[in-house]
């Protein structure tokens, strides 16, 4: 597969002159992220793909702002947030719902979306007869994936039973669509997470020839790398896809990708001060309160000279403040000549260890116990 030229241009970062005099700070680079959107924007364009940013990887209305100006679309999986993506200055028309929470917080669903997608026959029945949106969807489980999210088209019964409630919505003029999820996608394996996604529709068509003919939108999820990304707006990749579209659903007008990580992870960071030395580890005092995301071989870099230079990998951990053994920042890598004072910063922060700081919508919240439930 050819690989893709760079398309991730990088602005002056908040941290490229030096660290925050206070730490744990966590910073965020939104001149990169503007650059980036705009970039990703036009290829998109240029391929006829609609991209949908997951407000849920970060839902900074710093960055929702930018993604609007940019002209992409957004896809939420709560009402609250498809609230933030309205007062962002999102169009309901420009926005997918999906997901469990969908009339979570809000009690109702905004009318005239991009697109209603539902895990089940039944919630995509409801939607139906409720109507009012461009498309209704129906998200298919990933082959392999273990997830409670999506309909299990693994056997022919469920296959042709799925057959008969897209045929008939699409009968009664609702336009009709398919979307899909899987949840880590780096490029290695890209060529395989779409192989297998096109294999689901083909066992589709099997079951019933002609569904997939009658499929007028496209969802493929997010969950891909920024490599990944790139390749299908620009690589092999993209083009394997949209011949795929083209030679199997040829009323498929909208094709929808839900980029999140892919977009903003590279532009986030975290910095913290090291504290305490031990053998092969270091403590800092930032913690899973400011990194909350795990992440393999998580970029780390120290401050020196007037530079950040990487840490090489070897056999240490950097934890943090907390007294969880959970509370490990990075792991494999080289804490030989760290000093207490040494600032750190954290790479790839920007996608969900900046969600996961946040209320996920909103949430109840007791200040204070009543006697009686102390007393208990």
């Amino acid at each position: 597969m050819t690989k893709t030229s760079a398309k991730r241009p990088g602005g002056t970062a908040p941290w490229a002159n030096g660290p925050p005099s206070d730490t744990p700070c966590a910073l965020f680079d939104l001149g990169g992220l503007e650059q980036r959107l705009k970039v990703c924007a036009a290829g998109a364009e240029a391929r006829g793909i609609t991209l949908a940013y997951s407000i849920k990887t970060n839902p900074m209305q710093a960055i929702l702002t930018r993604v609007r100006a940019a002209g992409l679309a957004a896809e939420a999986v709560s009402g609250a947030e498809v609230a933030a993506a309205m007062s962002a200055g999102f169009r309901a028309n420009q926005i997918a719902l999906g997901g469990v929470a969908k009339f979570w917080p809000t009690g109702t669903i905004a009318p005239g979306l991009l697109a209603l997608i539902d895990d089940t026959l039944d919630g995509f029945a409801a939607s139906v007869a409720s109507a009012g949106h461009r498309y209704h969807c129906v998200r298919l489980r990933f082959p392999g994936a273990g997830s409670r999210l999506g309909y299990d088209a693994a056997i022919v019964e469920q296959r042709e039973q799925l057959a008969t409630a897209l045929l008939a919505a699409r009968a009664s003029g609702v336009s009709v669509g398919l979307a899909t999820h899987k949840h880590n996608v780096p490029m290695a394996q890209a060529i395989d997470w779409l192989n297998a996604f096109c294999s689901l529709l083909d066992d589709l068509d099997e079951a019933r020839p002609g569904l997939v003919a009658a499929i007028e939108c496209l969802d493929l999820g997010g969950g891909y790398d920024a490599d990944c990304l790139d390749a299908l707006l620009w690589g092999d990749l993209g083009e394997v896809l949209l011949k795929y579209v083209h030679n199997r659903l040829p009323c498929c007008r909208t094709l929808i990708l839900e980029p999140g990580k892919a977009l903003v992870q590279a532009y986030g960071a975290v910095v913290g001060t090291v504290l305490a030395l031990y053998p092969d580890e270091v403590c800092v005092d930032a913690s899973m309160a400011e990194l909350p995301w795990p992440t393999a071989l998580r970029p780390v870099s120290v401050w020196r000279d007037g530079r950040w230079a990487r840490l090489g990998r070897g056999a240490g951990r950097i934890a943090g403040r907390c007294t969880a053994e959970t509370d490990v920042l990075a792991t494999a890598i080289d804490v030989g000549g760290l000093m207490p004072g040494d600032r750190l910063l954290f790479a790839e922060a920007g996608a969900y260890d900046w969600s996961m700081r946040n209320t996920f919508g909103t949430a109840t919240v007791i200040e204070s116990a009543r006697d009686d439930d102390a007393a208990a």
